[in-house]
């Protein structure tokens, strides 16, 4: 009885993975930076809709906490093998490059969203700046284009402000891509790091 039980959930399992294999993963990211909001929002929704996570991260303490990992890593190594280091930290760069771009080529962007209201407090100042920051923008997402897939057309808004300083940005992104590609991106990713740690 527990043998054939045991037999119909692998026959169960085997034939689901096809459906887990192919099912679309579909992330939302929302940043958002001003006066009254800071914080970077992330919802994921995966198998179906059966697998269903979302979480909101305050930006203050996300920068406070990469800082303090940092500081912590820098006092712990010190100066000795900071070369060895860096050429490692090369070659896991570079070797990583190639599962990245594999899994960016399957990405599918199906809603970008990028407004930023700035000020300098000076007229002049403000509109060369506002100028740089769209066309920023603009060959962000024209390299993106070229490695990925975009299914919508990018709303880039910059709006100067000429009567103070200030700076608010708000960014919305939603990304979809399967599972299975997802899968084989990390598997290449764990094969070139086993290469770098063998040379």
């Amino acid at each position: 009885m527990i043998i054939a039980i045991a037999a119909i959930l692998l026959l169960l399992i085997i034939a689901s993975l096809p459906l887990i294999v192919f099912s679309t993963v579909r992330v939302t990211v929302i940043m958002e930076h001003s006066s009254m909001v800071e914080e970077l929002q992330i919802a994921v929704r995966a198998l179906f809709g059966l697998v269903v996570y979302e979480t909101t991260i305050p930006l203050i303490e996300l920068f406070e906490d990469g800082e303090e990992a940092i500081e912590k890593k820098e006092k712990e190594k010190g100066f000795k093998g900071g070369g060895k280091e860096l050429i490692q930290v090369i070659k896991k760069a570079f070797r990583a490059r190639k599962s990245f771009l594999f899994f960016l080529k399957k990405v599918r962007f199906k809603t970008i969203q990028w407004e930023t209201n700035f000020g300098m407090g000076n007229a002049a100042n403000t509109a060369v700046i506002a100028e740089l920051v769209l066309n920023t923008k603009v060959a962000i997402f024209t390299l993106l284009s070229h490695y990925s897939n975009l299914h919508t057309i990018p709303q880039l808004i910059v709006t100067p402000i000429y009567e103070m300083k200030s700076i608010q940005t708000y960014m919305r992104c939603m990304i979809t891509f399967k599972l299975g590609h997802a899968m084989i991106a990390v598997i290449k990713l764990m094969k070139s790091q086993r290469k770098v740690q063998e040379a």
